[in-house]
């Protein structure tokens, strides 16, 4: 029961500092705060995925389902730091 809490507080640090992040980017629309927290709510799925099947005892059920679970969390997450979230490089001025 501990590890849910534990799952949740983590889940929402993350999005608290995902929004601080997001704060110095006016630039976000609403659409991509929206694939932001459903990104988010995509990860606490997956960490509960988990840790439901390591308390029903299935060590390698969470290892595979983590394993393919967590891959779309990992892309989710490269998509949204390379295109939502990183900062503009400046154009050259020539």
């Amino acid at each position: 029961m501990i590890t849910h809490f534990m799952i949740g507080a983590l889940v929402t640090a993350g999005l608290f500092i995902t929004v601080r992040l997001g704060q110095k980017r006016p630039a976000i629309k609403w659409w991509q705060w929206i694939l932001t927290i459903l990104g988010f709510i995509y990860l606490a799925f997956v960490l509960e995925v988990i840790v439901s099947f390591l308390e029903e005892g299935a060590v390698q059920g969470a290892v595979v389902m983590g394993t393919i679970l967590g891959f779309g969390v990992l892309v989710w997450a490269f998509l949204l730091a390379r295109f939502v979230f990183a900062l503009k490089a400046e154009k050259e001025k020539g």
